[in-house]
């Protein structure tokens, strides 16, 4: 409840016109400091998408349908309180990375309210939505090469690295057909992929592979939607 409250005075002091009101002007202070911005996004890992134990399973199997869906429906409000502050600027966009991670794993219980968050910031600021985009793909990414065995590879069957080539092809449906909207878009994806594939890269005459180049097999999933031109 307190979080809730939170977010609606956050959101409400967002709105206060500071032009011609002073107390608005002192009011401004209070919004959110970066402090405040990491425990949100803490809050909402922690009661919205953080997994039961296992000990905790057997019970959750036990209470009824019921419990499950009012449970259900105060993690939605949970999240989509603190969605509203991404999408009005409240919260730096690029906290939205994190909630991107979950789409794919969590779709039925909140794929919705993901959907619509990516929409709106999209709406709101084409360029920085897609940067975010790629920022949770690139997270993701290293997660997964640390969790690797360096001396193997990159394993290219493992759920994780399947689950963010379905999270990039997921992406990249939201961008529609209409390629000549999304252009900057989707060409801006592929700049900042290439570079993040590229980073690293040692060895005399380029012989040893940059760390990262598997994660163009990522950054494929939105190829089809670039323009002729663009591809050069």
């Amino acid at each position: 409840q307190a979080f809730m409250v939170l977010c609606d005075w956050l959101l409400i002091l967002s709105h206060q016109d500071s032009n011609n009101n002073e107390e608005a002007v002192r009011l401004l202070d209070y919004l959110p400091s970066t402090s405040l911005q990491e425990k949100l996004l803490l809050f909402i890992q922690e009661y919205v998408f953080k997994e039961e134990e296992e000990e905790n399973k057997e019970e959750e199997e036990r209470r009824d349908e019921s419990c499950k869906l009012d449970d259900l429906h105060k993690k939605r409000s949970l999240l989509a309180a603190y969605c509203k502050l991404i999408v009005y600027n409240v919260v730096e966009m690029t906290a939205a990375a994190e909630i991107y991670k979950h789409y794919v794993k969590t779709y039925n219980d909140f794929g919705d309210i993901i959907k619509e968050t990516l929409s709106r910031t999209r709406h709101n600021n084409k360029i920085q939505s897609a940067k975010t985009l790629i920022l949770c793909l690139q997270q993701l990414f290293q997660a997964h090469a640390e969790s690797q065995d360096s001396s193997s590879g990159v394993d290219f069957s493992s759920a994780s690295f399947t689950n963010m080539k379905e999270l990039a092809r997921r992406f990249s449906l939201t961008f529609g057909w209409d390629q000549v909207k999304s252009r900057e878009s989707i060409a801006m994806i592929h700049k900042e992929g290439i570079e993040f594939a590229f980073q690293g890269a040692t060895g005399i005459d380029g012989k040893c592979l940059p760390p990262n180049l598997s994660f163009l097999l990522i950054i494929s999933e939105f190829s089809n939607k670039l323009l002729k031109p663009d591809k050069r």
